[in-house]
């Protein structure tokens, strides 16, 4: 049978869904084929679609009338892979990608409002081993797995032993949604900067940590503090900055200044809520995002940031002042 895989959202990272999907149709058999757009072929026995976010819900749904199945987060939260699919491997072979991919453990020791993980992954737990998230197939000289953990620290002994594992087998890993900073230890901290982390392209040695709720400035300052201490640079830390959710604009330049303060990257985020897709933000939200996410913060103040200049403008062009600062 023709089997067809649509990733909906067409970002790039890998969907981890259909690629399990890929490996348990191939084991039956069948060809696969991946899709990135709406438009499918014709004859196609069966049809999977997956939408990780949920603006492109009606993609998905249009998709869904044509009579694929689809799932994902974007969709809905109790849409699951069958458990004989879920616990395979995926096809790396699939988007042509030669690191591993997935999830060491799953769920969320928090509750915040604006996150659908507990809803979605439920209590946390561990859920594989390192061994287990290996490309085999990569010709790598050191292996590199990109972990989608939502709370890799929700135990701090599990966690250190994970990073010391990393380090111990000279496995290169990447903590792709962020870590938290609000549970560090010192022991959590000093494991971590001894591990091989990188970046998600692995072209940098940074880590990010969140900055998304003004009330948690002193834990995020303690554990910023503590990553120092352990000898992590600043420039290997970078910094999510939720806003359009429960802060003011002058609560969003606070936090921004504050990551700023210990020379770390900030990178804004803005929300969007997870049935509708739809972000709550003003002009001024979306000006912010681009003065933080294209550096411009480094040559000046965003009272100075000059927002209607698009296209191919100089950074310096967009400011009306070269002074650097952090407000």
């Amino acid at each position: 049978m023709q089997i067809v895989l649509v990733d909906v959202d067409h970002t790039g990272f890998p969907n981890l869904a259909l690629m399990k999907l890929s490996t348990y149709h191939r084991r039956q058999g069948d060809d696969v084929m991946l899709m990135r757009d709406g438009r499918l072929p014709l004859g196609a026995a069966r049809i999977y679609a997956s939408a990780v976010f949920s603006w492109n819900r009606e993609k998905a749904l249009a998709l869904e009338a044509l009579g694929a199945n689809v799932g994902g987060s974007g969709v809905s939260l109790s849409r699951v892979l069958p458990a004989e699919v879920e616990a395979l491997p995926p096809d790396y072979s699939l988007y042509g990608i030669d690191y591993g991919l997935g999830y060491l453990m799953r769920g969320c020791i928090w509750t915040c409002a604006f996150c659908v993980v507990p809803q979605k992954e439920g209590k946390p737990r561990e859920v594989a081993t390192i061994d287990q998230l290996l490309n085999t197939s990569s010709q790598r000289r050191r292996p590199f797995v990109v972990l989608l953990d939502n709370e890799f620290f929700w135990r701090e002994r599990w966690a250190i032993a994970r990073l010391e594992e990393f380090t111990a087998r000279g496995i290169d890993w990447c903590p792709s949604q962020g870590l938290d900073v609000r549970v560090l230890t010192s022991e959590l901290a000093n494991a971590l900067a001894a591990s091989p982390f990188w970046n998600l392209k692995r072209t940098r040695r940074q880590i990010t940590f969140a900055f998304d709720d003004v009330a948690t400035e002193r834990r995020y300052r303690r554990g910023v503090e503590l990553l120092l201490a352990a000898g992590i640079k600043p420039w290997q830390l970078q910094s999510f900055v939720l806003v359009g959710f429960n802060s003011t604009l002058a609560q969003d330049l606070g936090r921004i200044a504050i990551i700023r303060e210990y020379g770390i990257d900030p990178f804004v985020m803005i929300y969007r809520d997870s049935l509708t897709g739809e972000a709550r933000t003003a002009p001024a939200l979306r000006d912010l995002a681009r003065w933080v996410n294209r550096r411009l913060c480094r040559v000046c103040a965003f009272r100075d940031y000059v927002p209607n200049l698009r296209g191919p403008t100089r950074p310096s062009s967009l400011c009306r002042t070269m002074v650097p600062s952090v407000q």
